[in-house]
């Protein structure tokens, strides 16, 4: 009788194993599906938002009207922002990845130092407008792969060849003089991501042009990191992992903190967080210098927190070791309660502070006046020297974070 006994008990659990095995294994399967579907979303958010960007591009070029011109060029810089995001979350290998990431920076960049000039000018100069056309023709080509691989739905057949605009030498002037070599660079990124969290180092592909950098990929218990550092000086340009989609339990705020607490670590001068996104369980953190008082937006800095550990595993430094050095900077003409004056009758300043804008191939100091409208929010850029308005900003509260418009 215990032969049988224990025969029934064993074939019993064997059963019971038998089933939470297949409960297992569609788990996954519905785990991996859920993963398909918010890389297939992203790749479609990414073709559908490079065809607007196209369109806005060509109308920027085609418009006479200076006010039309300045709208389409801000819409142009908010959509490849958003196009970044988007492509940054694509399972494609990082050297692949990062040409077309970079392009889509670039051209949010050069369209927000194209709108302070052409409120000045009344319209874009010829070598203004030779250069959109340029990074036009690349928005066409990078549009095309998008929407064939989106058609297909198969990412594994996604190949972004980006072949950037050469563009003008450059001079990195937050980076220390002399070359790092490879070996260098390695030691640099493990560092950057922390002994303790380092399982291995290796070298990747790297980049050529005006901030020539190796290339080097680091893996952590679970997640990979592909990592920049740059040839000259040996500063780590960007970083982000191979992966996305994190079980979110920490808060925005925690987040936030976790990011300005990393680049302390890292010796960065103090950062103060402006605003931040969340994407896919990642909350995307900018950040900016202050330097007596003033916030310093040409050198921004954006750090991707994932929120289940609250750990740093994406850095964005490009525009960082472009730009910050300390500023001698000018003396406001007006005072903050005189840059408020003209808005204060049909609005409600809720603050104001002094900062730096990009302004072209120059920076201008601004008051940042936060307002109220009729329950809307703006942010309206007044320069403190001529008191002209120079930027108006819609802010916009998302689920995920603001955006502005």
């Amino acid at each position: 009788m215990k032969k049988y006994f224990f025969a029934a008990i064993a074939a019993g659990l064997a059963f019971v194993l038998a089933g939470l095995l297949l409960y297992q294994s569609s788990r996954i399967t519905t785990l991996e599906s859920t993963v398909e579907d918010v890389y297939l979303s992203a790749l479609h958010q990414s073709a559908e938002e490079m065809d607007e960007l196209t369109l806005h591009m060509e109308k920027a070029l085609l418009t006479t009207d200076p006010v039309h011109a300045v709208t389409l060029l801000h819409t142009v810089g908010q959509t490849a922002d958003s196009v970044r995001q988007h492509l940054s979350f694509l399972p494609v290998e990082h050297q692949t990845l990062a040409p077309a990431l970079l392009f889509a920076n670039q051209l949010s960049d050069y369209a927000g130092e194209l709108l302070p000039r052409l409120v000045e000018q009344g319209a874009l100069n010829s070598g203004e407008r030779v250069r959109l056309e340029q990074l036009l023709a690349l928005c066409s080509q990078l549009g095309s792969q998008l929407a064939m691989a989106d058609a297909t739905g198969d990412l594994s057949a996604l190949h972004l060849e980006m072949p950037i605009a050469a563009s003008a030498p450059v001079q990195a002037k937050g980076l220390p003089q002399g070359e790092i070599t490879q070996e260098e660079a390695l030691s640099i990124a493990r560092s950057f991501v922390g002994d303790n969290r380092v399982i291995s180092v290796k070298t990747a592909p790297g980049t050529s042009g005006s901030l020539a950098a190796y290339g080097v990929t680091v893996e952590t218990p679970d997640v990979q990191l592909n990592l920049e550092v740059t040839r000259q000086g040996g500063k780590v340009l960007w970083m982000m992992p191979e992966t996305a989609s994190f079980p979110v339990a920490q808060s925005p705020q925690t987040c936030r903190e976790a990011a300005a607490a990393f680049l302390e670590w890292q010796g960065f001068p103090f950062m103060e967080p402006v605003y931040h996104e969340v994407y896919d369980g990642l909350c995307v953190i900018s950040l900016t210098p202050v330097q007596e008082e003033v916030l310093l937006y040409p050198d921004l800095i954006r750090v991707q927190v994932r929120m289940d550990t609250a750990e740093v595993v994406g850095v964005e430094t490009h525009n960082y070791w472009l730009n910050h050095v300390r500023r001698e900077l000018p003396v406001p003409s007006l005072t903050a309660e005189q840059a408020r004056s003209p808005v204060d009758g049909h609005a409600q300043v809720l603050s104001s502070r002094l900062c730096l804008i990009p302004s072209g191939d120059t920076e201008t100091l601004c008051y940042e006046l936060s307002v109220s409208h009729e329950g809307e929010n703006y942010l309206i850029y007044i320069d403190a020297r001529s008191g002209h308005e120079v930027e108006l900003l819609k802010t916009i509260p998302l689920e995920n974070g603001v955006r502005t418009a």
